[in-house]
């Protein structure tokens, strides 16, 4: 049988009336679904996207839709941190009570950051990690949420101390894990003794979105929808995350092998305190450098 997602939604979420969602990633192909699920909550929608049309457009598709809906959008490139502090400089002052993570690319093409970096370990982890370090003021005031979208395929990526971005590995599915266990390891560090702001760790498990960069598009593209679930079926563990309050070590995702299934909370897969460690200093290291690059 089918699900009903306006069933589930009606059971697991709750009236979102003068709440403030700021979100990365909101017109991908699993930011459009969690962003309609959020606005039928009644919330206010800030978007953050590098394309304006992309969210001019999808702005307009969703007033048809909802027109009582209040959205936002705000310019952000995630592989430029001056983007990245002007939209915190845009928002610092601002209500925000929940921040969704969503923003990923994966298998591009590899080009150096400003600070050394690849862009996906840039744009997956850096800027998102930075991002939501340089906002807990906002969210102190409300007492709010981190909602951070990692995935299953951070088990292929494990902390290379000579390799830190994976930028020498050959497997675009290995450089986008790796960037992910940075964000699912540093967040979990950074937020488990806090308890003026909350931490959520989500994963939709696999789903065919305009992120998939197959050589065989069609093909996978056939494989993909047969086997695995629709995007607004995986965009349910994102919003779960918002109404859900879970452990620093655990995380929502798919309830059957981590793919098919309704959302479920489960620990998180292994990570030694080390790692954890050496991650989350890594993090940390990695602001300070921007922080006083940006003081100059």
């Amino acid at each position: 049988m089918a699900l009903d997602i306006n069933q589930w939604l009606a059971k697991n979420t709750v009236d979102l009336r003068g709440r403030v969602v700021v979100i990365t990633g909101a017109t991908g192909g699993l930011g459009r679904h969690v962003v309609r699920d959020l606005i039928q909550a009644n919330a206010k929608i800030i978007m953050l996207e590098r394309n304006m049309q992309m969210m001019q457009d999808f702005t307009q598709q969703l007033l048809q839709e909802f027109p009582n809906a209040e959205i936002e959008s705000i310019q952000i490139d995630l592989n430029q941190i001056q983007s990245v502090d002007a939209a915190v400089a845009q928002l610092i002052t601002r209500r925000i009570d929940y921040l969704i993570l969503n923003a990923g690319v994966y298998n591009v093409p590899l080009t150096t950051s400003q600070f050394g970096y690849n862009n996906v370990f840039q744009i997956n982890f850096i800027s998102q990690y930075y991002l939501a370090k340089q906002l807990i003021p906002a969210l102190q005031r409300t007492k709010g949420k981190v909602v951070a979208v990692t995935s299953i395929a951070h088990d292929y990526g494990r902390l290379n101390e000579n390799d830190i971005d994976y930028t020498h590995c050959k497997k675009a599915s290995k450089v986008y894990g790796n960037s992910k266990r940075f964000l699912t390891l540093a967040l979990s560090e950074l937020f488990k003794e806090r308890d003026d702001v909350r931490l959520a760790l989500v994963h939709p498990g696999i789903t065919l979105t305009p992120m998939t960069n197959a050589k065989n598009r069609i093909l996978t593209s056939l494989v993909m929808k047969m086997l695995f679930p629709k995007p607004a079926v995986a965009a349910l563990n994102i919003v779960r995350g918002v109404f859900a309050e879970i452990n620093y070590d655990e995380w929502i995702g798919p309830k059957t092998a981590r793919i098919w299934g309704l959302p479920t909370v489960s620990k998180l897969p292994a990570a030694t305190a080390e790692e954890r460690a050496k991650i989350f200093n890594l993090a940390e290291s990695i602001c300070k450098v921007i922080e006083k690059t940006n003081s100059f």
